[in-house]
């Protein structure tokens, strides 16, 4: 019988870009502040789908980027890259790598999704 166990599943493996770690970041920061994409997005002087591609980490966020936004959300820019090294750290753990480039074959896409899976379940815990 070819049956999988449920109580043992197969290990699954992810990948998190850094870049995807600094979004969340802000992204957390941002709904705890009930500010919006586009609010962040005007900060910034552009579209909120750019804005939410930066966000999610598909997108190169720079340092002027990063300043303006810490400056809306009350962090030092710094603080921000703190709080995305903790979370690296704390996937990394769980054997996620964190490149500092971002996915660009389906695979890496597929690995990111897990990383993420992985990511919000980090988070939720507080």
């Amino acid at each position: 019988m070819n049956q999988r166990n449920p109580v043992n599943p197969l290990p699954m493996s992810g990948v998190l870009p850094y870049a995807t770690l600094v979004g969340k970041v802000i992204e957390e920061r941002r709904l705890a502040m009930q500010l919006t994409q586009a609010d962040m997005a005007g900060v910034l002087e552009i579209g909120q789908s750019a804005y939410s591609r930066l966000e999610a980490g598909q997108a190169a966020m720079t340092l002027p980027q990063l300043r303006k936004l810490a400056q809306v959300l009350g962090e030092e820019p710094h603080m921000i890259l703190l709080k995305a090294d903790t979370l690296a750290q704390q996937v990394q753990t769980h054997g996620v790598p964190v490149p500092s480039d971002k996915a660009d074959n389906p695979a890496d896409k597929a690995a990111l999704l897990i990383g993420l899976g992985l990511l919000v379940a980090l988070m939720s815990r507080g």
